[in-house]
C-alpha cells in the first residue's frame, strides 16, 4: 500500500453532538442576520451531521472497529472516502471484498452487512467519487467520458489500496459502474455480484398497445429532465428530512441506529452537498432514467473467465430480464430473486444477502460445472 498517497484525516466528533442536537427550524439569533444570509444558509450542508449519523449507524449495527480514511485519485487531485472492516480470522482470505454503493447513498449503507462479510474477508467501502464525504469534481458534460473518469479514479483507488485481486460489489447504479470497470479492467476482478443493478435494459420503444401518457405529464418530464434528481431535496433545505420520513418511514426500520433519524440524516446531508456525481449521472441517462450506453450491449466484452452473480429483490422496480438474457449467452452468470426485498435487497434481507454474497466467494469453476450436469 502507498502510504505516502493515503490522506489520514482525524474525525474528531467530541462536539459533532451539540451540532446534531440544535433546531433545524430559523431561531430569533437566524432571523436577526437577516433573511438573506438565512436564505442562502437554507441548504447548508452539515459534515458534522452526516460524520455523527455515520458512526451511530456503525455502531448500532455492531461495529466500532472500522477504520476510515481518504484515497488519493488522480483525476483532478480528488480524494476518495474509504471504510474498512478488517477481518480477524487467522485464515483469512487474501482477495477483499469491495462494496460499491448506489445512486444517491455512501458507504454508511451497509452498515448491515460489514460484519457478516468480514467472517474471511477484509472488507472495503467507498464513496463513489461525486458521491458521500468523496470529493465533488466536475465531470465531463459527456456520458461517455464521465463513466470512464469514475471508472479510472476506482483503479486509482484499487492501486493506492494495494488490492490485486477483488469481489466487486455494486448496488444501482454501482452495479453499472462495477460492470464498466470490469471490462476496462477484468485483470483486477476476481467475481462480479451485481445488485439490483441500473442501466442495463434497452429502452423501450412506446407501442400501440401501450397507453400514451397525458400532454401534460410528457411537459413536465420534459422540464425534470433539466434537473439533477435531488434538486427538490436541497430546495427544502432542512424540511426535507420530514418530508423522507413521511415518504419513506420504512427506513429507520431497516437502518436501526440510535437516534431513528439518523439514517435521513446521513442521506440528507449525503445528497446535500455539490451534486457532481448527480450531473454525471445524469450526463449517462435519457429522460426518464434509461442509460445512453444499456450494460446488455456491452456485458458480453466482459472476460469470460469473470463469474457473475446478478441479485434481484422480488418487490424491486428494476427488471431482472436483462440479467436472465445474458445468462443465457455466458457461463459462470448466476441470477437470484430474493423474495420480500425491493431496490435496497441488502438493507430489507441482509441475511440473505450476505449469504448469497458469501457464497459467491467460495465459487470454483468445478463446483458450478458439477451443478450444472445435476440440473440437466
Amino acid at each position: 500500500m502507498a502510504d505516502a498517497s493515503v490522506l489520514e484525516k482525524n474525525e474528531d466528533t467530541q462536539n459533532v453532538q451539540d451540532h446534531v442536537d440544535e433546531s433545524i427550524y430559523p431561531t430569533s439569533s437566524t432571523t436577526n442576520k437577516g433573511f438573506l444570509q438565512y436564505f442562502f444558509s437554507w441548504g447548508s450542508p452539515n459534515e458534522g451531521k452526516l460524520i455523527a449519523a455515520e458512526k451511530r449507524m456503525m455502531s448500532s449495527s455492531g461495529i466500532t472497529d472500522y477504520k476510515s480514511k481518504f484515497v488519493k485519485a488522480r483525476f483532478k487531485s480528488s480524494e476518495i472516502y474509504t471504510m474498512t472492516v478488517e477481518c480477524k480470522a487467522e485464515d483469512k482470505e487474501p482477495d477483499p471484498i469491495v462494496l460499491m454503493h448506489g445512486f444517491g447513498t455512501g458507504s454508511a449503507i451497509w452498515c448491515n452487512n460489514f460484519h457478516e462479510l468480514a467472517a474471511k474477508h477484509d472488507v472495503h467501502a467507498f464513496d463513489l467519487l461525486g458521491f458521500g464525504r468523496s470529493a465533488r469534481p466536475n465531470f465531463s458534460s459527456d456520458g461517455t467520458l464521465a463513466e470512464l473518469e469514475l471508472v479510472e479514479t476506482i483503479e486509482d483507488w484499487r492501486k493506492e489500496m494495494g488490492i490485486d485481486k477483488m469481489y466487486l460489489v455494486g448496488h444501482s447504479f454501482g452495479a453499472y459502474i462495477a460492470s464498466s470497470y470490469a471490462l476496462e479492467h477484468p485483470a483486477h476482478v476476481k467475481y462480479l455480484i451485481l445488485a439490483d443493478a441500473w442501466g442495463f435494459p434497452e429502452k423501450i420503444l412506446p407501442t400501440e398497445k401501450q397507453i400514451s401518457p397525458y400532454p401534460w405529464m410528457i411537459f413536465l418530464g420534459s422540464v425534470l429532465a433539466y434537473f439533477n434528481p435531488f434538486t427538490v431535496l436541497r430546495l427544502a433545505g432542512p424540511y426535507a428530512r420530514h418530508a423522507m420520513k413521511i415518504l419513506r418511514p420504512d427506513m429507520q426500520e431497516r437502518f436501526r441506529s440510535e437516534r431513528r433519524s439518523d439514517i435521513y440524516d446521513y442521506l440528507y446531508e449525503c445528497n446535500a452537498l455539490n451534486p457532481t456525481g448527480e450531473t454525471a449521472f445524469m450526463s449517462m441517462c435519457l429522460p426518464y432514467g434509461w442509460a445512453k450506453r444499456p450494460m446488455i450491449r456491452r456485458f458480453n466484452g466482459i472476460d469470460e473467465n469473470i463469474p457473475a452473480t446478478f441479485i434481484f429483490g422480488s418487490k424491486s422496480w428494476v427488471d431482472p430480464g436483462p440479467a436472465f438474457d445474458i445468462q443465457m449467452l455466458r457461463n459462470d452468470v448466476d441470477v437470484q430473486i430474493v423474495r420480500g426485498a425491493g431496490h435496497h435487497i441488502y438493507a430489507d434481507m441482509p441475511e440473505e444477502f450476505n449469504r448469497i454474497v458469501l457464497e459467491a466467494t467460495n465459487y470454483s469453476p468445478e463446483s458450478h460445472n458439477n451443478d450444472d450436469k445435476e440440473q440437466q
